[in-house]
């Protein structure tokens, strides 16, 4: 049997676990989550992630691991492994470190099995191949909660550039009646939009969510959120070709308020709310131990920031 570790790198967390490719699962026993301070040193932050995944080493007591499959977010050098963010309050110390260099001394590791990939893509990728997408060729995946990720996918493989979608498969950057699409479809997007509606201050999506079960208001917030990113997303999925669109993140968790808005504005489109959740990225970063599967996926990393 063959075995690897995904990882997902969070803004505040790491989880880690091991995955068994001929079953095709992931291994509920060795999935180790740890918390991880952004605005640590770089040693700190390194030790971090080193521990979570040793933790996951321990507990399979696996004998043989292909190699380690790390979602990172960007901006990230993924093919030769160096950290790019910058600027952003979050990984600071990071900056232009070869990051494959370090895991690989610290966990007296080959580097050529530590591999890594964006977080959003990886996330895509477990849904594409393992998920309820796998029925589709044309998948649209993206991830509604502290920011707004995307990812477009043929076969399974993500795409990062051509006629048919925006540069990187990005959308967070793209403007929608005048306001970035992360300021809509996040987090922030609908405290503020619930603020705009009632006067009052939320301090969370839970707790928006947790009203809508009998505040109409609440209810709105949703309801205009799913029309609204159904207007956003329709000239990018019609132009894709997409077949199926794959919701992740918090948000998806609240898709009985806002699902039926939203498939409303994209007729023709399945909507498929994930159910691997964070457990999505840890298979997507396992996957790159696949021999054939990285082979045809290193030119597109080569392309991703």
């Amino acid at each position: 049997m063959m075995y690897s570790i995904g990882v997902d790198i969070g803004g505040s967390h790491i989880t880690s676990g091991m995955f068994e490719h001929m079953n095709k699962q992931l291994i509920d026993s060795t999935i180790v989550t740890l918390p991880v301070d952004n605005g640590a040193s770089k040693s700190d932050i390194l030790s971090q992630w080193t521990e979570a995944i040793q933790q996951t080493m321990s507990i399979s007591d696996v004998a043989h691991i292909e190699g380690i499959g790390l979602a990172v977010p960007g901006p990230f050098d993924y093919y030769n492994g160096i950290c790019l963010i910058n600027g952003v309050q979050k990984f600071d110390s990071l900056y232009k470190v070869n990051v494959r260099e370090e895991l690989s001394s610290r966990l007296n590791f080959p580097g050529d099995n530590i591999r890594f990939i964006n977080d959003a893509a990886s996330f895509s990728i477990g849904e594409a191949k393992f998920g309820e997408a796998s029925a589709f060729r044309r998948c649209v995946a993206i991830t509604l909660g502290t920011g707004f990720g995307s990812c477009f996918l043929v076969d399974g493989q993500p795409i990062v550039n051509g006629p048919d979608i925006p540069l990187q498969g990005v959308l967070y950057d793209k403007y929608f009646d005048g306001h970035m699409a992360d300021d809509l479809f996040s987090t922030r997007g609908l405290i503020n939009s619930f603020d705009q509606l009632t006067g009052k201050k939320a301090d969370s999506v839970l707790d928006i969510y947790q009203m809508a079960k009998e505040n109409t208001d609440a209810c709105q917030v949703f309801r205009n959120f799913g029309s609204e990113l159904g207007k956003f997303l329709k000239p990018h999925l019609t132009l894709f070709n997409a077949e199926v669109l794959v919701l992740g993140g918090n948000i998806s968790k609240a898709y009985e308020y806002f699902g039926d808005d939203l498939q409303e504005q994209l007729p023709g489109i399945k909507i498929s709310v994930s159910k691997l959740n964070e457990y999505a990225a840890l298979i997507g970063g396992a996957s790159l131990l696949e021999k054939d599967y990285y082979s045809e996926l290193s030119t597109t990393l080569k392309l991703m920031n």
